[in-house]
C-alpha cells in the first residue's frame, strides 16, 4: 500500500452565472472546505477583519463577486473567505514546500510538496479544481473548496507554477498585491510561459515569494525569486534539475531560519532533493511513482506536508495526492 492517496477533481464552469458557479461544491468536499475555513479563521484575530476590506480595495474589486459567491456557498462571511485567500501575506499560513522542476524526454515536470497548516484538515479537503470555459480547461489549481487564490496551478496556455514561502530582509509592503490573488491573475490571462514569468517578476507584492515556473519545453524552467518590490530569475544549468525549498539563492544570500519548522529544514530538504536527482537524465522520462517516493521520503516530507502535486504542462495534466496517514477512514472509503 502506497503512503499516498490520489484526490478527486471538482469542475467549476466559468460560463455559469456567478451566483451558481460553485454549486459543484457539495457533500463531502463542501463539508471539508467549511471545516478548513473555520480552522483558518480560528487562527486569525478578530481585528484582522478590516484587512479583508483593505484587500478588496487593493484588488479593485477584481475578486469581490467571486468571493461573495463562494462565501454564500460555504455559508461564511465574505471577509472570512478573503482572509483565507490572503493568509500567506499575513504570514499566518505556514506554507513551506519543496519543489523540483525536471527536464525529461517528454518535456518539463513540476513536482512539489505543499506544506501548510492545519495539514490534516487541508489533506482531507484538498482537490484539483478545474476551471472550464465552453467545456475546455482554462486552468487548474491544487486547492480546496474555500479559496480562489492559487498556490500550485496549471494553465491551458502551456505553463505551470508553484509557490514556496520565503523570509528575507525586506518588510511587508502594505501597498503590494496579495500573492495568492496575483497568482490567480497570472494563471488566467497570461499568454504563455514568458508572459507568466514577466507578470510574476514585475508585480509589486505584499511579501516575498519563491515561484517555480515551467513551460512546455525543457529550457522553460525558472525560479522567480521575489521580495515585495525586487526580483531575480534563477535558472538551471542546462538540463540539470531545478530545486526550490525556502531560501533565497540569487536575490539575497541564502540564510538560516529558525522561526518555523519549514525554515529550520530548508537546507536539508534542498540537499536531499539534489541527492535524489543527482543521476537524473533529461533524455529519459520519470514516473510519477518515483517522484512520489522522493517527495514522501523522511528527508523531504515534513510533519505539515499536506499535498504532493505533479504537473506536466506539455501533456496538460495535474495529479494531486495527499499523505495516507492524514486521512480518516471515511475519506479513504469515498
Amino acid at each position: 500500500m502506497t503512503p499516498w492517496v490520489e484526490r478527486d477533481t471538482l469542475e467549476v464552469d466559468l460560463d455559469t452565472p456567478m451566483a451558481q458557479r460553485f454549486d459543484a461544491f457539495e457533500g463531502a468536499p463542501l463539508a471539508a472546505g467549511q471545516k478548513l475555513l473555520a480552522a483558518v479563521m480560528a487562527e486569525i484575530p478578530q481585528q484582522a477583519m478590516k484587512v479583508a476590506t483593505l484587500a478588496r480595495w487593493r484588488t479593485a474589486n477584481r475578486f469581490h463577486k467571486e468571493v461573495k459567491a463562494l462565501a454564500n456557498r460555504v455559508g461564511a462571511d465574505w471577509r472570512h473567505v478573503m482572509l483565507a485567500n490572503i493568509s500567506y501575506d499575513l504570514m499566518l499560513a505556514m506554507i513551506g514546500c519543496s519543489t523540483v522542476a525536471l527536464a525529461t524526454k517528454d518535456g518539463p515536470v513540476l513536482a512539489r510538496n505543499m506544506d501548510w497548516f492545519p495539514e490534516r484538515l487541508l489533506a482531507q479537503g484538498t482537490y484539483i479544481l478545474q476551471f472550464k470555459r465552453k467545456g475546455q480547461l482554462e486552468f487548474a489549481s491544487a486547492s480546496w473548496p474555500g479559496t480562489i487564490g492559487v498556490v500550485t496551478g496549471l494553465s491551458s496556455n502551456g505553463f505551470a507554477f508553484a509557490l514556496n514561502a520565503v523570509s528575507g530582509p525586506d518588510r511587508p509592503d502594505r501597498l503590494g498585491y496579495p500573492v495568492l490573488l496575483h497568482l490567480r491573475r497570472v494563471i488566467e490571462p497570461a499568454r504563455d510561459f514568458d508572459h507568466a514569468v514577466d507578470m510574476l517578476a514585475h508585480q509589486r507584492f505584499t511579501v516575498g515569494a519563491l515561484l517555480t515556473v515551467v513551460g512546455t519545453e525543457n529550457h522553460q524552467r525558472v525560479v522567480v525569486e521575489r521580495s515585495a518590490r525586487k526580483h531575480a530569475l534563477r535558472r538551471p544549468v542546462g538540463d540539470e534539475p531545478l530545486v526550490t525549498t525556502n531560501d533565497y539563492r540569487k536575490l539575497y544570500e541564502a540564510g538560516t531560519h529558525t522561526k518555523h519548522e519549514f525554515y529550520e529544514s530548508t537546507c536539508g530538504r534542498y540537499d536531499a532533493l539534489c541527492r535524489f536527482l543527482a543521476d537524473h537524465q533529461s533524455d529519459q522520462n520519470v514516473e510519477d511513482d518515483a517522484l512520489l517516493y522522493m517527495l514522501s521520503d523522511e528527508s523531504v516530507k515534513q510533519g505539515i506536508t499536506a499535498q504532493h502535486v505533479i504537473v506536466r504542462p506539455r501533456q496538460q495534466t495535474m495529479r494531486l495526492f495527499v499523505p495516507r496517514d492524514l486521512l480518516d477512514d471515511a475519506d479513504l472509503s469515498e
